[in-house]
C-alpha cells in the first residue's frame, strides 16, 4: 500500500504542469504546488567565531536531529499566514499569488511552501508558527506604527507573536526545551519603517516623539528583542536560530550584531544555551552575483504585482523571488538547505 506521503508526493508533481500554465492566469481553479527541486544550492557559508566583534554564521550546538517542535517568530518570509493555528495546504486559488486560503489571511507570500515548513518536514518536526507577514521588532520604535499615533499603521511584531506563543503554546506542545528550536527572523520592515520615517522620528520606548540618533535607534530595536529572546528563555528556551537579512543595510547590520552578542553571552554563561545564526545575504548575495549555477532563469522575480499572478512570468520554479521581494517556492527550498548547511558546517566548541 502506498504511504500518505508519497501519495501527497505524486499528487504536486502532477500540478506542476497546471502551475506553469496559470502563470499567466490562463486557468482559474485550486491547484497544488510542485514540491520538488529544480534549483542547486551553489554556495558555502562564511563560518565565523564566537567571539566575533559582529554577526556571523555559527551554531554553539542546535541540533536540528533532535528537534521535534519548531517555533518561527518574523514576517512574511517566514509566515505560513497561520498565526499559531494549523497552516493550510499550499493551494494556489489563481488569480491570487498567494498559496494557502482563497478567503482569509492564511496564505503564504509564496507559491508554494515557507523554508521554515521544509525544515520542520525534513525532521519530521511539529511547526508552531506565530510570524506573519509585514511584521516589526516593535510597535512603538516609530511613528509610522505606534498606537500613540492615530495615524500610524499597526503591523504584527515580536512582542504580540510573543504574548501569543506564551499565552498557548503550551497547550499545543510539550515544548521539551533540548527538543524545541526557536527561529527568529526579523529586519525587512524594521529597515522600512526607519527609511519611511525619514530615519529619525522614532518613539522612545512608550513616551514621546524623539529623533534619535542611529545609535539610538538601534538600541530601540535591540532592547526589545533581547527581551523576548530572554523571556523565551526564562519559559525554557535553549536552542535558538537566527536569520540576517538577506541583504545588507547598515541601519540593522548593528542590531544583528547586538542579538549575535546577547545570545553569544548567554551561551559563554550557560553552555546549555546555544544558538545557530544564518546570514541569508552570503547566500542571495552570491544569487545575485552570478544567478546561473544556482539555477535560475530570465527574470529574478517573477510576478510584477502582489495581487495577481495575471502579467506574471510562466516559470516560477526558476525565478529568485515569485511576489515582488518574496522568495519563490522553489527559494525557500534553498533557504532551508542553507540554513541546514549553516547549521551542520559552522558548529564552534
Amino acid at each position: 500500500m502506498r504511504s500518505p506521503v508519497c501519495v501527497f508526493a505524486a499528487l504536486t508533481l502532477l500540478g506542476a504542469h497546471a502551475q506553469a500554465q496559470t502563470a499567466t492566469g490562463t486557468h482559474n481553479f485550486p491547484i497544488l504546488v510542485n514540491s520538488t527541486s529544480t534549483l542547486t544550492l551553489a554556495v558555502s557559508p562564511v563560518c565565523g567565531s564566537l567571539d566575533s566583534a559582529n554577526f556571523s554564521e555559527i551554531n554553539t550546538g542546535v541540533d536540528l536531529g533532535a528537534m521535534k517542535t519548531l517555533v518561527t517568530f518574523g514576517d512574511s518570509w517566514t509566515s505560513t499566514g497561520s498565526n499559531g493555528t494549523i497552516p493550510l495546504p499550499p493551494i494556489l486559488h489563481p488569480p491570487l499569488p498567494s498559496a494557502g486560503a482563497a478567503n482569509s489571511e492564511n496564505r503564504r507570500a509564496s507559491n508554494g511552501y515557507i523554508w521554515s515548513e521544509r525544515l520542520a518536514a525534513d525532521f519530521n518536526a511539529k511547526l508552531l508558527d506565530y510570524s506573519w507577514g509585514g511584521a516589526i521588532i516593535n510597535n512603538y520604535a516609530y511613528n509610522t506604527t505606534t498606537p500613540l499615533n492615530a495615524t500610524g499603521v499597526q503591523r504584527s511584531d515580536f512582542v504580540a507573536q510573543a504574548a501569543l506563543f506564551f499565552l498557548q503554546g503550551k497547550y499545543l506542545d510539550a515544548l521539551v526545551p533540548k527538543n524545541t528550536v526557536y527561529a527568529v527572523a526579523f529586519g525587512i520592515n524594521d529597515d522600512g519603517q526607519y527609511k519611511i520615517g525619514n530615519r529619525r522620528k522614532y518613539y522612545a520606548g512608550h513616551g514621546n516623539l524623539c529623533e534619535l540618533n542611529s545609535i539610538q535607534a538601534v538600541h530601540e530595536l535591540t532592547r526589545p528583542e533581547i527581551q523576548k529572546l530572554a523571556e523565551l528563555q526564562a519559559a525554557g528556551a535553549q536552542n535558538f536560530l537566527i536569520h540576517g537579512m538577506y541583504e545588507t543595510h547598515p541601519e540593522i547590520t548593528p542590531l544583528q550584531s547586538a542579538v549575535f552578542a546577547y545570545l553569544a553571552a548567554q551561551h559563554a554563561s550557560n553552555p546549555a544555551i546555544n544558538f545557530a545564526f544564518v546570514n541569508l545575504a552570503n547566500m542571495f548575495g552570491a544569487i545575485a552575483a552570478n544567478p546561473a549555477p544556482f539555477g535560475y532563469l530570465g527574470n529574478a522575480t517573477c510576478l510584477v504585482s502582489a495581487n495577481t499572478i495575471v502579467g506574471g512570468c510562466d516559470d516560477p520554479d526558476h525565478s529568485v523571488f515569485y511576489i515582488p521581494g518574496h522568495p519563490s517556492m522553489e527559494t525557500h527550498g534553498l533557504i532551508n538547505q542553507y540554513t541546514q548547511t549553516v547549521v551542520n558546517e559552522c558548529l564552534v566548541s
